[in-house]
């Protein structure tokens, strides 16, 4: 028994080994700064129970901040092209914290829109600094594997801020933002603290006229940008999971805001234990055939929700689509590093990171204007149409891009 037991820890544990310490930084760092309480879920309450206000200006406020991590995704990455990316990682971080910290200070509401703005913006502009971290140090092969394991460590310290935040908020919602603010400055210490310790040079720092002189810009890329038509119709797709399919569910099926709770709940189980056994697959696979099944898993997931009335049928659209984000997320972030090798690879990376985030400002509320004009039956048709348009968009140009 200690012999399998021991055998079983051995094949748990292989994936994880051989990667560049650096990527293992990164991965204590993305833990610990997700894991603080998830403040910005609270934010609503918060403006609601304190302030008194409308919803409508609620709304407004939420989106402040996603204009301000809209905009940081592409910053960080143009940013990630100037400087050494380990060092902007820890000040963004430090940035965040102390921002997000502010949060909780009785402060005049007018105060609240610059403030949004920033915390936002020092998001954002983590994002594309933490993946390139995570990476840029493994070799083409690897960078399925570390993605997944960056994933899976996202994943646990989201679930952990839901338990962590859920008890904080009963004591008052500041001290989510003052948990989360902390998580966040001890992810910019650890940071610095581990590539001190670790040594070396700084491999990611480039010039201004390193930048700008030999290096081809996004921009000018044809091929990547029609591959970023296609993902901004796709993560359009996606977002329909947290918003509309939920009306859905409540008026379709009659399920309780606990099923919801559920399903999210299986879809994270999903991520932890699949996403580096898939991941560690995609190269043999093949890149092209993993994103255009990704792409058609998540358009047509939805259409499982028409079979019928039986919570089975949510449960296996919850499944499938799952099964193409656990697919889709690291066969492209494979796909933009290998097509942004020798080119402005922050910028790449940049617009990358903004158009996944760019979705919370117009996926809501088309879906939901859908949703309302059209039925949700006719939406997850409609999704499983854009599902085919995005294959159709993409495939030439992935082509190209992956014989570079």
């Amino acid at each position: 028994m200690p012999a399998l037991a021991a055998a079983l820890a051995q094949r748990l544990v292989t994936p994880f080994r051989g990667l560049p310490a650096g990527v293992y930084i990164q991965i204590v760092a993305t833990m610990i700064n997700t894991m603080g309480g998830i403040a910005k879920l609270f934010l609503p309450l918060y403006f609601l129970e304190r302030y008194r206000l409308p919803y409508g200006q609620i709304g407004l406020l939420m989106s402040c901040y996603g204009l301000g991590a809209f905009g940081g995704s592409y910053l960080g990455g143009v940013l990630s092209d100037r400087f050494d990316s380990r060092h902007l990682a820890s000040l963004l971080l430090l940035a965040s914290g102390g921002l997000t910290i502010s949060l909780a200070l009785p402060l005049p509401m007018w105060s609240y829109v610059p403030l949004l703005i920033a915390t936002g913006l020092a998001d954002g502009s983590f994002r594309p600094c933490n993946m390139r971290l995570v990476l840029e140090p493994c070799s083409p092969t690897r960078r399925p594997t570390a993605q997944g394991l960056y994933r899976m460590a996202f994943n646990l310290g989201t679930s952990l801020a839901g338990i962590t935040g859920g008890l904080l908020a009963a004591y008052g919602y500041h001290w989510v933002f003052v948990a989360q603010g902390t998580a966040s400055l001890l992810a910019s210490l650890w940071i610095l603290a581990a590539y001190r310790r670790l040594g070396g040079p700084a491999p990611l720092h480039h010039s201004h006229q390193q930048q700008g002189e030999g290096l081809a810009s996004p921009w000018g890329d044809t091929d990547f940008l029609r591959f970023i038509l296609g993902l901004l119709l796709i993560v359009a797709v996606f977002d329909q999971m947290f918003g509309t399919m939920g009306l859905f569910l409540r008026e379709h099926y009659r399920l309780g805001p606990q099923w919801i709770g559920y399903l999210f709940t299986l879809n994270g189980l999903m991520v932890v234990g699949l996403q580096v056994w898939i991941a560690r697959r995609i190269q043999r696979w093949g890149l092209l055939r993993c994103s255009h099944l990704a792409v058609l898993l998540m358009g047509c997931s939805y259409l499982l929700l028409n079979a019928g009335s039986h919570i089975i049928w949510p449960i296996l659209a919850i499944m499938v689509l799952t099964a193409g984000e656990l697919l889709l997320s690291p066969t492209w972030s494979a796909l933009v590093m290998h097509c942004s090798e020798g080119r402005q690879r922050g910028r790449y990376l940049g617009i990358y990171s903004a158009a996944w985030v760019g979705r919370t400002l117009y996926a809501p509320a088309a879906g939901t204007w859908f949703y309302g004009h059209f039925g949700g039956a006719r939406l997850w048709w409609a999704c499983a149409g854009i599902a085919l348009l995005t294959v159709l968009i993409q495939h030439r140009p992935l082509q190209r891009l992956i014989r570079r």
